[in-house]
This record gives C-alpha cells, structure tokens and sequence, in this order.
C-alpha cells in the first residue's frame, strides 16, 4: 500500500475498510492545501464535496448575533461541513485555516456515492455529526446561562483532559489559540476574556504563561466551571 493509501487507512473515519476499499478511494480522493485565514467553506454557499482534515487546524464558525462564534477547532482526522452530505442544501458553517492546511478532498458526488455504500464511514459520518449539534446546544446554552469567566474554566479544564502536560507548577495547557481565536470559540471578545482570565489568576485558580496556562487550584477552577 502506497503512503497515501497508508494515510487515509490511519484515519479513524476510514478505520475498518478493506485494502482494495481504501485502494478506491485513493484513486478518487484529492489533497488541497490552504494558507492561514484563507476559507475552505463559505457559510451558506455551495457544498462541493467532503473535506477531512490531513494536517494543521480548521476553525468551525457561524455568523451569529452580529459576530464570529467559533464552534470548534478542526484538528487532523476530522470531517468539515458534513449536514450537506445527507441533507443537500448549502455549507451550515464556516470553515477556514487557522495555519498551513492540508485537507483530503471527495467531490460532491464521488463522496455521495462511497458514503452510500460504506455503512461504517456513514455512521462515523453521523457521529461527528451529532457532536457538532451537541457542541452547538451546548455553546447555546453557556452563552445564556455561564459568564465568560465559566465557560474559559470549563474549556481549561476540557484542554486539560485531552491534552494536559505535567509539570511541576501543575497541570499545564497549550496556549495555541490566540486571544482572539479564544474568545471567539467561548463566544466573547478579547477584551472580556483578558478580564476573566485575570480574575481566575487573581482567585489562584489559574497560571498564565506565554506558553501555557497551569492549574494551580483545581478545585477552584472546577467550583468556576460548574462541575462538582
């Protein structure tokens, strides 16, 4: 199998298929490189076809109350833009480069026919899915109910389980979004998350770092995000 083939069989929404199955779809699939902030997918435009992220990050975003809210980070393995697949109609989110950017590529059609026969791609299709609906609902509900405060604590804690580094100061986060990206994926500004980032350091919950943000008072920093 070439290192293409290797490639896309690596990938957990094609985990599963047989050699000559991924062989296929080698032979229809494309590669398409982006440069930062330029636009994959036009919120409301024409779906072309199936983008799935090969390398770099993918902001997922929608114009709302008269601003960019991000919904999710793309990262390497993940699908953009998937309702049109099943659905029809135009792209719901926007996407766009948050660096260098590989995406594979299946146009329209060639993606409608191999999802429409391969029923584990089309589950893992619906799955992600769901969580983006989950992820909507669920900023929704935060934008009504948690200040920005909560909802940076929260995410702090959720950067924490899924890619937290040790070290001595304590439990230490990746600062790779801007301030702004930041703000724009907790559905505020820069200004207002400079504001509650400095009060979760002034109650000791937090360490910022031009690297890292550490935890250095879990407890708190739960009792902020609203988990018990």
């Amino acid at each position: 199998m070439s290192e293409p083939r290797r490639a896309l069989a690596a990938m957990p929404l094609f985990a599963g298929l047989p050699a000559p199955e991924i062989e296929r779809l080698g032979r229809v699939i494309e590669q398409r490189t982006f440069e930062r902030d330029q636009e994959i997918n036009r919120e409301g435009g024409a779906w072309e076809g199936l983008f799935i992220v090969k390398s770099g990050k993918v902001k997922l975003s929608k114009r709302a109350m008269g601003r960019e809210l991000t919904i999710a980070i793309m990262e390497p393995g993940e699908p953009l833009n998937i309702a049109p697949l099943f659905e029809g109609g135009p792209n719901v989110f926007q996407t766009g480069a948050m660096g260098r950017v590989t995406c594979y590529y299946l146009p329209a059609e060639a993606a409608r026919a191999f999802v429409s026969t391969h029923p584990t791609v089309q589950s893992a299709l619906l799955r992600a899915l769901n969580v983006r609906i989950r992820r909507l609902a669920s900023l929704a509900s935060e934008m009504s109910f948690t200040g920005v405060s909560g909802r940076l604590a929260a995410w702090v804690l959720e950067e924490a389980r899924r890619k937290g580094v040790r070290t001595e100061r304590g439990l230490a986060v990746p600062r790779d979004l801007s301030m702004r990206e930041l703000a724009s994926l907790l559905g505020t500004v820069r200004r207002v998350l400079s504001r509650s980032a400095a009060e979760l350091r002034r109650e000791g919950a937090i360490e910022v770092t031009p690297e890292w943000i550490v935890i250095r008072d879990p407890e708190r920093l739960r009792a902020r995000a609203g988990e018990r």
